[in-house]
């Protein structure tokens, strides 16, 4: 088992034992599990990010929730009510989207590794309406991360940063409204629906659309830090 999976199955236990929920707005760290959208417009097959020309001409879609012989994906968000930060890290699967498929020559395994640190609040809506979802509300040079491709694409590196949208909004994290007007997501107050926008921008769409399940929260003795710490030898 890898040290990320043995921090989550600790964190795993700790809900287990402590037997309460809370939401981001009152939680400290939060810890969720992330999923594919049901509602992608390029699905299928299911996918939690959409990073359009990354190698070239083209749609690329990676899944959250991918297993085969070789392994599973497995993606992490986790919220810090204290200094705002939303760090989303993990594994996805994915490659050129054919519609349906992955084009063989072009698939494979990505390390995600993105931290949003300024413009974050805790409010119902971008405009800033109290409420207890969570909003990046302007883009910063900080609000960035890496996307690495593993055994394929040259094992290229991708540098990333936020980008605003239509709203002024660069990342939605909602417990109570979803993008694609999904009512079983939005109306699930365990689910939070998840999308953004990410940059260098391309003729086509790169962006989140995900949705996060609620995890567990490390309790006073055991921060989520420490569960990283301990797991990381």
């Amino acid at each position: 088992m890898s040290s990320l999976l043995k921090a989550l199955a600790i964190c795993m236990l700790v809900a287990a034992f402590s037997g309460t929920h809370y939401s981001p707005a009152n939680a400290g760290i939060t810890v969720f599990i992330c999923h594919d959208h049901p509602n992608g417009n390029q699905v299928p097959p299911t996918y939690g990010l959409r990073i359009d020309e990354l190698l070239g001409a083209g749609v690329y879609t990676f899944s959250f929730d991918y297993i085969d012989g070789n392994g599973s994906a497995g993606v992490t968000l986790t919220h810090d009510d204290i200094t705002g930060e939303i760090h989303i890290f993990g594994r996805v699967y994915g490659g050129k989207d054919l519609g349906g498929a992955w084009d063989a020559a072009e698939q494979g395994w990505m390390d995600v590794d993105f931290t949003y640190r300024d413009n974050i609040q805790t409010s119902d809506n971008c405009a800033g309406d109290p409420g207890n979802d969570v909003y990046v509300t302007a883009e910063s040079a900080n609000n960035s991360g890496t996307f690495t491709l593993d055994g394929w694409g040259g094992n290229a590196v991708f540098n990333f940063s936020d980008k605003a949208g239509s709203s002024g909004c660069t990342f939605i994290f909602d417990n109570d409204t979803d993008s694609k007007g999904n009512a079983g997501i939005a109306g699930d107050p365990m689910k939070y629906s998840a999308s953004g926008w990410i940059k260098p921008p391309t003729s086509g769409s790169r962006d989140w659309l995900f949705v996060a399940v609620m995890g567990t929260v490390p309790v006073e003795e055991m921060t989520w830090g420490s569960v990283k710490a301990k797991y990381a030898r």
